[in-house]
């Protein structure tokens, strides 16, 4: 697999950003998601976003180690500001998964669906994957952590997820521009945080016209 053509660049993502704010890039942190809940509840704004190059703790549901290979995947959380109850939290769930759905159709990536609630599989392998962390409170926040694998091959994945995990750049056999891919999903994932926000019943039926059936390995 040849090496990634690009690193990424926090100018080009803080443009395509539909929150308008800087967009923060580090080499190497524990886990994104860790940072910007201690962010939130320092204040920080809706629409912070945090990259990271290579996560050393990144975890997915149930607290399941998420392989993070620098240079090599997209690795961020972004923290948004809003109610967190019953009404909200399944659509907290759903969004950035049809984000992704709609950002890899958009690469002409086929043949991919959502493995509820929010992973994202591309012929039958983990692509992508979502935690989503919420705090309540006088001033409640959610921080969406995503990690989807761009330019991986396969010696790029530790041994034991090497047959139930692939990359973009495996699906398609050529590798991608990181910060394309990553502008894409930033503008789709402002349009589903928007959709979600307004009619939160259009976003799930979307969520449930991407949904995998339940016998999808993972």
């Amino acid at each position: 697999m040849p090496e990634p053509d690009l690193t990424l660049d926090p100018d080009v993502l803080s443009a395509a950003s539909p929150w308008g704010l800087p967009v923060r890039l580090v080499e190497v942190t524990g886990s994104t998601n860790d940072d910007l809940l201690v962010s939130g509840e320092a204040g920080a704004p809706e629409g912070t976003l945090l990259f990271a190059g290579r996560q050393t703790a990144g975890r997915g549901q149930f607290h399941r180690h998420w392989s993070s290979a620098s240079g090599l995947g997209l690795w961020f959380s972004l923290l948004l500001r809003l109610e967190i109850n019953d009404a909200t939290i399944p659509s907290l769930s759903a969004f950035a998964a049809v984000a992704l759905v709609k950002t890899l159709g958009k690469l002409g990536i086929g043949n991919c669906g959502i493995k509820a609630p929010n992973d994202v599989f591309v012929d039958g392998r983990k692509v992508a994957g979502i935690l989503v962390e919420t705090r309540t409170g006088r001033d409640p926040f959610a921080v969406v952590g995503i990690g989807l694998n761009v330019n991986h091959g396969p010696v790029d994945f530790p041994e034991e997820l090497r047959d139930r995990a692939t990359s973009l750049a495996m699906v398609a056999g050529a590798p991608y521009d990181r910060n394309a891919v990553a502008s894409s999903l930033l503008r789709e994932l402002g349009k589903a945080e928007s959709l979600m926000r307004v009619s939160p019943d259009e976003l799930l039926a979307t969520w449930n016209r991407h949904l995998l059936q339940t016998g999808t390995p993972g």
